[in-house]
């Protein structure tokens, strides 16, 4: 692929951008220059005029704003697709934060008097742009209304039907509010009043006060406004009032022909941690549905913020005998004590051990929004067979004394060699789910540990993946 493809390419995975043509994106990455910066350079200072916006092709650099005289405040790493300078540029006022190189980077840099001659040649541009800021008032307006309150949600995607997802949804709230001891809710969209039926519960009544510590909601308040507006106002209301609020979504989900989302949806996209497909075990040509659906959500969501797992559940007595999907985040065997459903929110309530281990790890995993994986090749010296398997050892040993633990499981990759061309190979992903706080903490050190891992393997260069976003060390 040429340099200025390439770059149209990068382009092109911007929301700021993603509505011009390829001939309007050629002319931005014709006027654009490359810069490439070293570990430790400094990309622009605090203080200093915004007089560029920037975009990551590749690498890792970490925002910090200078608090003393001697000391720094890191305000987050970006990575490849993502973009700084974009704020400041429209007032041309000086920055407010430092931006550093961790690795080697490369950008691209457009100017601040190209970028505003693009705005009134590509009005849709300036459209993007305001949506932009608008999300970072809409996030700071948020934290305001949430007062004290966490508002982390987590959204069960019910698209196949008959996966026991009701019961599934309110013994995780179960647990959720049992092993955090925080307000939690569980309820379902669009329709929550159905569970009333599904749930056996005979009182009429709009919120049910469960003994185990968590409510579930059982219809929003009548106000008389329209469905849309006044599921927007109590998804705002909860939201306010929760720490840990879970949702079974039981419609397809579809984004009309401008790519947009209904109002709802995109409120619990701006507060979702975790999303869980829910997949039949006996019907693979779903997957395809699931990948579709996942790609739609990842237009549209954060991704240093919220996770998306697959969960298939072998809920009939024919599923008994087949294999565990390898697709999968989580497995649940058949299960002939499987709470039904109108037992599943009963104070007593017996969670099988299969799903309380997964319970477990969600719980554990929704503090953990951010995600870090190293890629370990079975080669060395670019493509000749060999045994790593100690190399991943030190790996998770490595991940897990920073991190709390690490996982690993094998994948298969095809990358393109300046030596060898494309090679193919069984890959190892080590990976661990942390934190905010500790990836500001750690992550130069993993840079430095897979640079290290770099040189002893003789590799041309070692994937690094950090919150599902690639780059090169």
């Amino acid at each position: 692929m040429k340099k200025t493809e390439h770059h149209v390419h990068s382009l092109r995975q911007l929301s700021l951008f993603k509505h011009l043509t390829d001939e309007a994106l050629l002319q931005i990455a014709q006027k654009a220059k490359v810069r490439q910066y070293f570990p430790g350079d400094t990309v622009v200072w605090q203080g200093h005029a915004s007089d560029s916006l920037f975009l990551i092709i590749n690498g890792i650099v970490v925002v910090q704003s200078r608090v003393s005289k001697s000391e720094w405040k890191t305000l987050a790493h970006l990575m490849p697709g993502q973009t700084f300078g974009e704020v400041g540029i429209l007032e041309n006022r000086p920055r407010s934060a430092s931006v550093s190189a961790v690795t080697e980077v490369d950008l691209l840099v457009l100017r601040r008097d190209d970028f505003i001659a693009l705005m009134h040649q590509y009005p849709t541009i300036a459209i993007e742009l305001a949506k932009i800021l608008s999300r970072y008032l809409t996030e700071s307006n948020k934290k305001l209304a949430q007062g004290g309150a966490k508002g982390r949600m987590i959204l069960l995607f019910d698209m196949f039907g008959g996966l026991g997802t009701t019961s599934i949804g309110v013994m995780l709230a179960h647990v959720l509010a049992q092993r955090t001891g925080s307000r939690t809710v569980y309820t379902e969209h669009p329709f929550p009043q159905k569970l009333l039926v599904d749930l056996q519960i005979e009182k009429k009544t709009r919120l049910v006060k469960h003994k185990a510590g968590y409510d579930i909601l059982l219809a929003y308040d009548d106000t008389g406004l329209p469905d849309a507006v006044h599921a927007s106002l109590m998804l705002e209301k909860i939201a306010g009032e929760y720490d840990n609020i879970l949702i079974t979504l039981n419609e397809p989900l579809d984004e009309d022909e401008d790519g947009r989302l209904d109002q709802d949806m995109e409120l619990m996209l701006d507060n979702v941690r975790q999303i869980i497909f829910m997949v039949p075990p006996d019907q693979p040509q779903v997957w395809a549905q699931v990948e579709e659906t996942r790609q739609m959500l990842r237009r549209h969501l954060r991704r240093d913020k919220a996770h998306i797992y697959t969960l298939v559940n072998h809920a009939r007595p024919e599923h008994l005998n087949l294999s565990p999907d390898l697709r999968a985040d989580f497995f649940v065997p058949y299960l002939p004590d499987f709470p039904p459903l109108n037992l599943a929110h009963q104070d007593a309530v017996k969670i099988p051990e299969a799903l309380m281990d997964i319970f477990v790890t969600t719980v554990d995993r929704l503090e953990r929004s951010q995600s870090v994986g190293l890629f370990i090749p079975t080669t060395v010296a670019v493509d000749q067979q060999a045994d790593t398997r100690p190399y991943v050892e030190r790996a998770l040993n490595f991940l897990a004394e920073r991190f709390g633990g690490a996982t690993c499981k094998e994948a298969q990759g095809v990358w393109n060699s300046e030596v060898a061309g494309l090679v193919g190979e069984t890959v190892y992903l080590v990976y661990t789910h942390t934190t905010k706080q500790d990836i500001d903490k750690y992550l130069d050190e993993v840079i430095e540990f897979t640079r290290a891992l770099k040189t002893e393997l003789k590799q041309e260069a070692m994937a690094l993946e950090v919150n599902q976003k690639m780059t090169l060390i």
